[in-house]
């Protein structure tokens, strides 16, 4: 997020799993995954791309190259 943001490309984290939010602590969920909920993963890892209806073809792949070089980096 913080490359994409130093190209002026917004993002944010995902959404907080409602089961870890404290407001529904008490309540009980239900998960497909016996270790981890897979909505944890994913609040850990992952984050929100622009979506906006305007998004052009050419945004779009201006987003698609810069987190390839990011990726790219990141595993040299």
């Amino acid at each position: 997020m913080k490359t994409l943001e130093e190209h002026n490309i917004e993002s944010r984290p995902v959404w907080k799993p409602m089961h870890l939010q404290p407001v529904f602590e008490k309540y009980g969920f239900y998960t497909g995954s016996e270790d981890r909920p897979f909505s944890e993963r994913v609040f850990e890892m992952g984050s929100c791309l622009p979506s906006r209806s305007s998004l052009t073809d050419s945004d779009v792949e201006i987003i698609i190259n810069r987190i390839k070089t990011c990726l790219i980096r990141c595993v040299q």
